[in-house]
């Protein structure tokens, strides 16, 4: 994917709404299904009858009853929203505007733009959402499940002090990852292998009651300076220890007894 920003925020007035009865963190269900504190991965969007397959990226979020948030494959919104029985409105909405170059995400932006906004019939089947306007238009979702803690290479995002995360700078972003794998059979080891932002890592890794812990790493020698080694530097500190790790969605968060930690983001964004 191909952006050029230009860090502008546009305030698009989808649908003035009137004072929301609902509110806070409290869990609002559509039928029997959660549908606030979820992420909905888009699916499909589905305007005059032609459907759009949506990009990897492009998710719905609720996080209480009277807020709306997304990200279409081009750009993010923070919108108003109601969810009253089967009817989620989604109204005043605050959009990026970023230049997307590809002309499919340009399209797919333009149909998913049409759909969301306004008042939706809303139904659920299982994982699946399915938003419905008056017009018919629909938006197919589907709850997005938490990334397994093995198997899947973690990006780390940002690193943490007291609680407090700072990203990584820009020199070192993408280049810290980490995966890890859980013991096998015929006394095979579980392992931690990766990238510190600089050096290539190996090191053992158990995982016991919720906890990881991990070895000593056996690491490359490369030389580097400046953000890429300040990075690796904080990494390391988290080896030869016993860390909590929690999975929200597509995010994990590394926490050492001390404080300090990681925050990483699997696969897509």
């Amino acid at each position: 994917m191909h952006t050029q920003s230009r860090n502008l925020t546009v305030l698009a007035a989808l649908l003035p709404l009137a004072a929301v009865a609902a509110c806070g963190s409290q869990t609002v269900s559509v039928g029997s299904t959660p549908v606030t504190g979820v992420r909905w991965n888009v699916e499909s969007v589905t305007v005059d009858g032609a459907t759009a397959q949506a990009p990897e990226s492009a998710y719905v979020e609720f996080p209480s009853a009277d807020r709306a948030r997304g990200y279409n494959g081009c750009n993010s919104f923070d919108a108003e929203a109601e969810i009253d029985g089967d009817t989620i409105r989604i109204g005043r909405s605050t959009v990026t505007m970023s230049m997307c170059m590809d002309k499919k995400q340009r399209d797919f932006e333009k149909t998913f733009s049409r759909a969301i906004g306004g008042s939706n019939e809303a139904r659920t089947d299982g994982d699946h959402l399915t938003l419905t306007t008056d017009d018919g238009d629909t938006i197919a979702l589907v709850k997005e499940r938490p990334a397994p803690l093995t198997g899947t290479e973690w990006t780390v995002t940002s690193l943490l002090s007291d609680d407090v995360a700072t990203s990584l700078p820009p020199e070192v972003a993408g280049r810290a990852r980490m995966t890890f794998e859980k013991a096998g059979e015929a006394g095979k080891d579980g392992a931690a292998t990766g990238s510190l932002g600089c050096n290539r890592f190996r090191a053992k890794a158990e995982f016991r009651d919720g906890h990881l812990t991990l070895g000593r790493p056996v690491t490359t020698r490369v030389l580097c300076q400046g953000p890429r080694m300040a990075t690796e530097r904080a990494l390391l500190k988290l080896f030869a220890q016993k860390l909590s790790y929690e999975i929200q969605g597509r995010t994990l968060t590394l926490t050492a007894p001390d404080g300090t930690g990681a925050v990483a983001g699997a696969g897509r964004g």
